[in-house]
């Protein structure tokens, strides 16, 4: 039920918002006496938009690249029969690259991040005992975009993708506490989530150099979880993200941008599988050429 519900309220979200698009952007009847006076604040408010280095020109293409580098950090919390029996702090660097072409108002991009962080908690499986946590994750990200140029300061936008991720962790225990399940103080194991995704977001130019692009995104998960003992788990989930992202054109096609995003994978917090999330903080250089 809980899962049918948030479909529901995402599905009427997004209709109502290509509804709106639509509508903003269909062009109004102009005389044609006062058709040479209107078209200019048009031409205006298009080059604002076309500022955003993953903007096209209309009917023509882009391509661009730029490298990244997120710092991320976490609550680290696992769960047994749906109770907390241990809990910290995780963080660490995540470098990455993303390149991107568009034609007019579409736009497509790959996103490759490989980052390590570690962590430790207070409890573990044993009372009394204290773990250290080091992870690593390759993420995986392609999304299509179509953008509804409607004005001078709001474009809404379209997005669908696929994200791929995997985690590897290694948890070590103190000495005279080992793990109950293979007798030592070293427990490994690894997560993947195939993530489709689906969202709504806006481009809002400030002006010809500075402007915020944003987004949410609803996801839906199938997730596997491997432990070093051969045991595994296996379940369908949803997860969304929220980006926000301040982009500068500095020079020509060079480009520097910064931002934040909060992704969360699985909603059951303290089921077997539980849920994986993540904040960070980003930057990125680029460089777009506009064809």
């Amino acid at each position: 039920m809980k899962r049918k519900s948030t479909l529901i309220v995402f599905s009427t979200f997004l209709f109502f918002g290509l509804f709106a698009a639509n509508l903003f952007a269909q062009d109004k009847q102009i005389a044609p006496d006062k058709q040479v006076v209107q078209e200019q604040p048009r031409v205006i408010e298009e080059e604002i938009v076309l500022s955003d280095p993953t903007v096209a020109q209309p009917q023509k293409w882009l391509i661009g690249g730029s490298s990244e580098l997120w710092y991320v950090w976490k609550n680290w919390i696992r769960w047994d029969n749906e109770q907390v029996y241990s809990s910290g702090k995780i963080n660490g660097s995540m470098p990455g690259g993303t390149i991107y072409a568009g034609y007019d108002n579409f736009a497509i991009s790959y996103s490759y991040r490989r980052g390590s962080w570690d962590g430790s908690s207070d409890t573990s499986d044993v009372p009394g005992a204290t773990a250290t946590l080091s992870q690593d994750q390759t993420e995986h990200e392609i999304t299509g975009r179509w953008l509804f140029k409607v004005s001078k300061h709001f474009n809404p936008y379209v997005l669908v993708g696929y994200n791929h991720l995997v985690r590897t962790e290694t948890m070590t225990v103190d000495v005279g506490h080992p793990f109950s399940y293979n007798s030592s103080q070293v427990s490994n194991s690894e997560r993947t989530y195939k993530s489709p995704l689906i969202g709504l977001g806006a481009i809002i130019p400030f002006n010809k150099y500075i402007g915020l692009r944003a987004d949410c995104r609803l996801m839906y998960s199938w997730a596997e979880w491997k432990r070093d003992d051969g045991f595994s788990l296996t379940k369908t989930d949803f997860g969304g993200a929220v980006v926000g992202t301040l982009y500068w054109n500095i020079w020509q096609g060079l480009n520097a941008q910064i931002g934040w995003k909060y992704q969360r994978l699985g909603l059951d917090e303290g089921g077997e599988l539980g849920a994986t999330s993540k904040t960070g903080v980003f930057g990125m250089l680029g460089y777009t050429f506009k064809l």
